[in-house]
């Protein structure tokens, strides 16, 4: 089936398939966290039921929530496990909401027809090397005002 050929609602099927197979991936993931503790000893310092914990191993999307207690119980990078999920860590997304300048600049990149998802990606990556670069002269800075 050429692109062409793909009309909105297969496109929709085949997005949601993704994601479905991100979110079973990410609960596996999360399962392997887990290790050898016990469910129980796990919902208690995540205050969340033991069936919820289950549904989430085995694919249900959790909540934001829960993500952000899960990352910091198991010691990862809470921005990976949002990733994992398909979803935007909260920061992030109220970074994004209350920043107009660089939602439309994400906007725009996303919209961009002539750009390829490669160039795309070679933008977004300019973008962090940008800010790590400032991130080491705001350090420098730091350290010769002390």
């Amino acid at each position: 089936m050429s692109e062409s050929e793909i009309d909105d609602t297969d496109l929709e099927e085949i997005i949601e398939g993704e994601q479905h197979l991100r979110q079973f991936q990410a609960g596996k993931y999360l399962k392997k966290l887990r290790g050898n503790r016990s469910l129980a000893d796990v919902v208690k310092y995540l205050e969340i039921s033991t069936n919820y914990l289950s549904e989430v191993e085995r694919g249900k999307m959790p909540s934001d929530h829960f993500l952000s207690q899960a990352a910091e119980f198991y010691e990862v990078d809470e921005d990976d496990l949002f990733f994992r999920w398909g979803k935007i860590p909260i920061l992030a997304a109220a970074t994004i909401r209350d920043n107009k300048q660089l939602m439309t600049t994400l906007s725009d990149i996303t919209r961009h027809k002539d750009f390829s998802d490669e160039q795309k990606q070679r933008l977004y990556d300019s973008l962090y090397k940008t800010y790590k670069d400032f991130l080491n002269i705001v350090q420098l800075e730091k350290e010769g005002a002390d």
